[in-house]
Formats: C-alpha cells, structure tokens, sequence
C-alpha cells in the first residue's frame, strides 16, 4: 500500500512542483511585493499604502468597470447564442452534428494574430467588412474601434466569435448526456418543443452553463493579447481590462509594487466569485 502510494506520488511530483512554481509562488510573491514601493534600485516597505492607491478613484476601477462589460458580452454570448446553437444541433444524424461542431471549433484552433487581424479588416471604418454590409442598407458607417461606446463590445464579440466553438461543444456534450426517456415522456405528456427545452433541458443543463460562468469570469479577467494587439487599451483607455491595467502599472508605468496589489485583488475577486459558483454547483448536483 505505502509503495503504491509512493508511486503515485512519484507521478504526481513533476505537475506538482510545475504548479507550485510558476502558480502558487508567483501568487504569494506578488502579495509579498504589493506591501512594497519597488524601484529600479531595491523597495521600500509601504504596507497597505498600495492598495489605498488602488482602492481609490483611478485606473484600476475603470479597470474593473471594462471587465464587468466583457463579462456581461461572455455570458450573454456564451450561455444565450452556444447554447441556442447546440440545441439547434441536438438530435441531428451524427455525421451533421460532427461536421458543424468541427466547423464552429476550427476558430479556436486559430492563433489570435490570425484572427486579429482578420478582425481589425472587419471593424476598419474605410473599407472594413462591417461597414460595407451598412453600406448596403444605406447606412453611415461607425468607426468601430475609434469609439469608447463601442469598442469594448466589439472585441467582445470577436472574442467570442473566435471562442465560442469550446462553448458549442461542452453545451453538446451536456445534451448528449440527457436521459431521453425523460424527454419522451414529456411529449407523450403533452409538451412542445419550447416547454421541453424550457423546463427540462435548459435545467438540466444547469450544471455546464455554471462551469462557462466561470470561464467567463476568468476570460473577463485575463483578455490582455487581443486589446494590445488590436486597440492598444484604447480609445481613452476604454478597452483596458484588469489585466491589461496591471501589466501597463508594471511595466509602462513602472510601478511594481502598485501592479502587484491590483495582481492580489483580481486573484482574490476571482477566486470568491469562483467559489460561489461552484458552490451553487455542488447544491444543484447535490
């Protein structure tokens, strides 16, 4: 017993030791430097004077207020539109099933430089696809990145656009699994199509649409490659995400120790809404 154990351990070492080194101690480092003034030349001991800095009117809300919006776009997108697609999918011959989920998933294979800049022609005020689909009912055209209004949705969409595939198939996958019986006896009972899909399927979904919650949450987050390469935080600093603030705190601004507290609050943030998800989650299954 005690060697099996040991030979489990010997397996589990080398993920372990990745996870403690480049996940748990960065995140312990960087709350150990958020109590810090660092500069070029060493740190100074501030304790809670960094947070106070972000805590205050500033960036770092604004911050906040942009991932609230990309949020909002991910759940709207994710848990309404992939999940009305995998149910248009549902209870298709598999060869169908496998040919369209293919085709939604291939964008997430895409690098995002790809899709970046296959995304900025479409937004382009002169010339961009968008526009010229306006152009043909007539309409002016919307300088779609120039404008704080609009910006922040338009790389949610593209976000999700190149991402949304993933959430087809898990929605699929959660279909899949559905006991039929408790479908055809629904029918047999009287209920159309909408009223199954209302009350027995989305509920039952429940479990998954949770789960994409939290990717979400965590995508809200973390969105830093596509903003710098496609709107630079711009216009007016409109399209700064949380982690876009922090990396511009650290290394344009050069302030270490104020990039590292605004670091420990997102983890923290992150980590509560996280927790009661999977709370409701563990109380739905349960």
């Amino acid at each position: 017993m005690v060697r099996k154990q040991l030979q489990g351990m010997i397996f589990v070492a080398p993920a372990l030791l990745f996870l403690l080194a480049f996940g748990i101690f960065p995140i312990i480092y960087s709350a150990h430097l958020s109590l810090y003034r660092v500069e070029l030349l060493g740190r100074t001991w501030v304790g809670l004077e960094n947070y106070k800095t972000i805590l205050g009117p500033g960036p770092f809300w604004d911050a906040i207020r942009t991932s609230t919006k990309y949020l909002c776009g991910f759940l709207f997108l994710n848990l309404l539109l992939s999940y009305s697609i995998a149910l248009g999918l549902y209870g298709w011959g598999p060869r169908i099933v496998t040919t369209f989920q293919t085709f939604y998933y291939v964008p997430v294979l895409l690098s995002p430089i790809v899709t970046i800049a296959a995304w900025r022609w479409f937004y382009r005020y002169e010339g961009g696809g968008l526009n010229r689909i306006l152009a043909m009912f007539s309409l002016p055209p919307v300088m779609w990145l120039g404008s704080p209004l609009t910006a922040v949705w338009a790389i949610s969409f593209m976000i999700f656009a190149s991402a949304f595939g993933a959430a087809v198939l898990l929605y699929s996958a959660s279909l899949g699994q559905l006991n039929t019986e408790l479908l055809d006896a629904a029918r047999i009972d009287g209920a159309n199509g909408l009223q199954v899909v209302w009350h027995i399927m989305t509920p039952l979904t429940q479990p998954m649409r949770l789960y994409l919650t939290i990717l979400s949450v965590l995508g809200a987050v973390q969105i830093w490659e596509r903003i710098y390469f496609f709107t630079g935080g711009g216009p007016i600093g409109s399209t700064r995400s949380v982690t876009f603030e922090i990396f511009h705190t650290a290394f344009n601004v050069k302030k270490f120790g104020v990039a590292s507290s605004m670091t420990t609050v997102a983890i923290l943030v992150t980590l509560a809404f996280a927790w009661l998800i999977m709370r409701k989650l563990r109380l739905q299954v349960g």
